[in-house]
């Protein structure tokens, strides 16, 4: 064993140590037996590197589980009154949010009477969808590099 896998496993329990060795065991065959296959390059071998490089993940990643603290029964009567008024909080923003859109629609809808009552073509022609739409691709993004073709001054 190498001096950091003996580093490595006296920080982990029994069966980690056993789930490492055997995956690094594996490896090491894999490695001796795509040597013989002849050639400069090796097989790829992910079946067995990909379970080892799994555990080495899951040993030195894994988290153990946190303990909540024990509140107090203030802690918790605090707690709660931030919940509720957190709650509060979203409520009224969405509230607001709610009353921005209906006052802009009840306008929205006022113009389009408005125009109706004025003239009855201009309406007609606000409501009118074109056939091919393609805005995303029709608009131009404002840019800073000058545009491929330039303007012909010639043309009248």
């Amino acid at each position: 064993m190498s001096g950091s896998m003996r580093a490595i496993s006296t920080a982990l329990s029994t069966s980690q140590r056993g789930g490492l060795l055997r995956a690094t065991k594996a490896s090491k065959e894999v490695k001796r037996t795509s040597s013989r296959t002849g050639g400069g390059r090796r097989a790829p071998s992910h079946e067995v590197s990909g379970t080892r490089y799994e555990m080495m993940k899951q040993i030195l990643y894994q988290e153990e589980p946190r303990q909540l603290p024990q509140l107090s029964s203030e802690d918790v009567e605090r707690h709660m009154t931030i919940m509720r008024a957190q709650k509060i909080h979203h409520m009224t923003a969405s509230a607001a949010r709610r009353a921005e859109r209906q006052r802009k629609f009840d306008s929205m809808k006022n113009a389009y009477e408005a125009l109706a009552a004025l003239d009855q073509r201009l309406f007609d022609g606000a409501c009118k969808k074109e056939a091919n739409v393609t805005f995303p691709r029709q608009m131009r993004v404002p840019t800073e590099t000058p545009p491929t073709k330039i303007w012909d001054y010639l043309t009248k």
